[in-house]
């Protein structure tokens, strides 16, 4: 309907089309970590000018100096931490998190980057994970979840909470008497951090790796507060069960190992660039500065372009709305790196063919310029799959859902292994200067 009214509800269901593609998986599969090669859908990017930072299709921002003359790049601190990564000196798995809508949620593309990573660094561990979905589409590969009966779910871009407290991931369960398990696909981890509300009234939360109790936590506090309690299991789990006893507020548990790499999925459904404004900021940064990540990743703006349109009142203001949108993210971590990736080309039923979206140049360009302006490095998918016309192009060789948004595993491994390309580039490049 919102495609083109009922002509095009019709056309959906009457109509031949000349390539089927499959909906997003429900259930992304562990994908394995083998880079796909180019081909002719892949726009070719001119090179940079010489001396540039930008590599294809990512475009770095001088922090200090100029852009001839610069004394340190928004990337920088990421390429940094994958050199001490690399020579065992970070003191922590290499940490990305990718915030995003549900092309991000559904893990098929933070799944890719993260086996890439882990083929490059090793197996860090599945990072930071929600301990309940909080969508049955908010998926990620190297986990498998049970329990959950008996909580109560909030999330930025659906049920909200007044005080504005949902952690560093955007989402938060409470319970009474409940329990959930969290199990590792493949590989275990050693360490296990719980992030939780102190709040009065409070009541315990426990960690168990396979079985064995490695830390309980009394949430009781004068006031509403955000903490910390954290268990080890030296020789490895892969199994982790949480229990909660009377009040208890969890926002997500953090699975790791000493070295490797993590990428933590923190898309959600539905999220858009207002769903971060119900985040109380002071304690979204702090929950921030906490998880420590040394490269935050922000992929929205599929929704919005769903009803946003080159000449609204809205569209003016999208700019200033993701610029505070990323401004408690630099204040949290001001030393590691941000990097805004934009949405891929959208196409909607024109008549009998498919035509790009008409705002999507514009909501991409108002995204570069809000990454600049809050000092973020840029990622642009919608030049790097071939800008205009590019979503009809992919829908026919079933990278891309039939509702021109969702990209297939197939074509969500094509746009992960080029930005995995791009940052390993750059730290490559880094380490050389």
């Amino acid at each position: 309907m919102l495609d083109g009214g009922v002509q095009a509800l019709a056309d959906r269901l009457t109509t031949k089309r000349e390539a089927a593609s499959p909906a997003p998986a429900a259930t992304p599969a562990v994908m394995a970590a083998k880079p796909i090669k180019d081909d002719d859908l892949i726009a070719k990017l001119p090179p940079p000018p010489a001396g540039s930072h930008d590599i294809a299709a990512l475009d770095d921002v001088c922090l200090d100096g100029t852009e001839t003359a610069c004394k340190r790049w928004a990337m920088d601190g990421f390429y940094r931490a994958v050199a001490a990564a690399r020579a065992g000196k970070l003191g922590h798995p290499l940490r990305v998190s990718w915030f995003g809508d549900s092309v991000v949620a559904t893990d098929v593309l933070p799944g890719r980057l993260r086996a890439r990573l882990q083929g490059e660094l090793g197996d860090g561990g599945p990072g930071f994970v929600y301990v309940l979905a909080p969508h049955r589409f908010c998926k990620h590969a190297a986990i498998t979840r049970g329990g959950g009966e008996n909580f109560l779910s909030w999330a930025i871009s659906m049920a909200h909470n007044p005080d504005g407290f949902y952690g560093p991931g955007g989402a938060s369960v409470e319970t009474n008497s409940g329990k959930a398990s969290i199990k590792l696909v493949k590989g275990t981890f050693t360490r296990a951090e719980l992030y939780f509300l102190a709040q009065p009234d409070g009541g315990t939360a426990s960690m168990s790796a396979d079985g064995v109790e490695i830390a309980k936590a009394v949430t009781t506090s004068d006031k509403k507060q955000p903490a910390w309690v954290t268990g080890t299991a030296p020789n490895g789990a892969s199994k982790l069960e949480i229990k909660g006893q009377g009040k208890t507020r969890l926002f997500g548990v953090q699975l790791e190992n000493d070295r490797g790499a993590v990428v933590d999925n923190l898309g959600i459904i539905s999220v858009h660039v207002k769903s971060f404004a119900v985040h109380d900021p002071d304690h979204w940064t702090a929950q921030l500065a906490h998880r420590n990540a040394d490269l935050v990743m922000v992929m929205i703006g599929a929704n919005e372009a769903q009803w946003l349109h080159p000449k609204d009142s809205a569209m003016k203001e999208y700019q200033s709305h993701y610029e505070k949108l990323l401004a408690p993210i630099r204040k949290a971590r001001p030393n590691a790196s941000c990097l805004v990736v934009s949405p891929t080309d959208q196409a909607e039923v024109v008549d009998t063919g498919y035509a790009s979206r008409p705002v999507m140049p514009v909501l991409v360009e108002a995204q570069r310029k809000a990454a600049a302006a809050q000092g973020c490095a840029f990622y642009s998918t919608y030049a790097w799959m071939g800008g205009k016309g590019s979503a009809e192009k992919w829908y026919k060789r079933h990278l891309v859902s039939s509702d021109f948004i969702h990209l297939s595993e197939a074509g969500a491994n094509k746009m992960a292994d080029a930005v995995f390309d791009a940052l390993l580039t750059g730290a490559k490049k880094y380490a050389s200067r």
